[in-house]
């Protein structure tokens, strides 16, 4: 079952935040307080731009990043016991109906003063890790950092969402990747982070890959011991990532 995501707005001393709807972008955004910041798009999960994903931007800001996750659902959201649903929902979409969205989010925020967008990254989770990863083969020119969260699908030759393959845009990546896995993850076999490490070295790109023990998929959003250190290693690297790569002043 899916709803409309209805329009939300805060202010606190820290950031400001406000779903976004303009010029045929949707999303939420997230500011910190002061002049403007570089910004990182986030790529939702497959759920749909939902509590997870709000407060995974509000930490960004809480970094000194400006962060927006891109409503490409257009407001509706899936619970975990509708993944049926939320498939059916993305293949609407597809990858294609994705990069414009992301195309028209990018070219929205290069004409806005209160973000810098031309120090963007990217970042996603699952679903949104893999889509993170086809943005930096597909906007080189435009991403300076990109951070994977258990990208599912990026090369996967029996994915049970019938998504294909982005490692056929290796040659064209420019930017740095960050990809974070689970080794107890069951949907993103352990040849499957050989493969995208394969290609990535062949091709000569900068990567870090990093597994973490004891966590499955979605660590980021989970609540067990093993999971908390996860999560607060993996917003530390995050923060490292996009501070090296999106910094003033870098290349």
């Amino acid at each position: 079952m899916s709803h409309l995501f209805r329009r939300r707005n805060a202010m606190d001393n820290q950031k400001s935040a406000a779903y976004l709807d303009e010029s045929g972008v949707r999303g939420y955004l997230v500011k910190p307080a002061g002049e403007p910041a570089p910004l990182v798009i986030v790529f939702m999960e497959i759920w749909g731009v939902n509590d997870h994903m709000r407060l995974a931007c509000e930490k960004l800001a809480g970094l000194g990043f400006a962060a927006f996750v891109l409503d490409f659902y257009d407001g509706a959201l899936f619970e975990p016991s509708d993944l049926q649903g939320a498939v059916a929902r993305l293949k609407v979409v597809g990858d294609e109906g994705v990069m414009d969205a992301f195309g028209r989010a990018l070219g929205l925020f290069k004409t806005r003063k209160d973000v810098v967008a031309d120090r963007l990254g990217v970042m996603g989770f699952c679903n949104g890790g893999r889509l993170a990863f086809l943005a930096a083969t597909r906007y080189p020119q435009d991403i300076r950092a990109t951070i994977c969260f258990y990208g599912g699908g990026i090369d996967n030759p029996n994915d049970k969402l019938g998504r294909t393959s982005v490692l056929g845009g290796v040659p064209r990546l420019q930017a740095p990747l960050l990809l974070c896995y689970g080794a107890k993850d069951a949907s993103i076999a352990p040849d499957e982070h050989a493969r995208v490490a394969e290609d990535l070295s062949r091709a000569n790109k900068r990567y870090t890959m990093s597994v973490f023990p004891d966590v499955g998929h979605a660590f980021m959003d989970k609540t067990g011991p093993a999971e908390a250190r996860a999560t607060e290693i993996g917003w530390r690297m995050t923060d490292n990532f996009f501070t090296a790569n999106l910094a003033k002043g870098r290349a």
